[in-house]
C-alpha cells in the first residue's frame, strides 16, 4: 500500500479552489493545481456536513482514498500536482462502492490530462 501525501493547510485548499482547474462527476469534484513546492503529488479530501453524519463522511473519505490509489497505481504523473477531491452527496447513497468513485476519478484525470502517456519511456 503506497503512502498518500496529504494537503492539510487551509491556504492551499483556498489557492487550489481559486486558481486550479476543475472536473466533476456524479460522486466527486476534482480540483487540480501544479505543485511547485515539492516533487510529489499531494491529495486533499473535502467532505462537508451536507454529506451526512461523521460515519458517512469518514466512509466517503476512505472510498476516495482507495479510489485515488487505484486510479494512480502504475501510472506516472506528468508533473507534481496538488489535487483536491470534494465528495458529493451522491457518494453516501446506499450501495456506493469504490468503483463508482474510481470511474469519476479516471474520467476527471483524463479530462484534466494529468498522466504522462504510456508510450514515453
Amino acid at each position: 500500500m503506497s503512502k498518500i501525501v496529504s494537503i492539510k493547510e487551509n491556504y492551499l485548499f483556498s489557492k487550489i479552489y481559486a486558481k486550479g482547474k476543475r472536473a466533476s462527476g456524479r460522486h466527486v469534484a476534482v480540483y487540480v493545481l501544479r505543485n511547485y513546492k515539492s516533487r510529489e503529488t499531494c491529495l486533499g479530501i473535502t467532505t462537508g456536513k451536507k454529506i451526512g453524519n461523521a460515519v458517512q463522511r469518514s466512509r466517503a473519505r476512505r472510498l476516495i482514498r482507495e479510489a485515488f490509489r487505484a486510479a494512480s497505481a502504475g501510472k506516472k504523473w506528468k508533473k507534481p500536482f496538488w489535487i483536491v477531491v470534494v465528495a458529493r452527496s451522491a457518494l453516501t447513497e446506499p450501495g456506493k462502492k469504490k468503483q463508482h468513485v474510481l470511474a469519476d476519478l479516471n474520467a476527471a484525470f483524463s479530462q484534466l490530462d494529468l498522466f504522462a502517456s504510456e508510450v514515453e519511456a
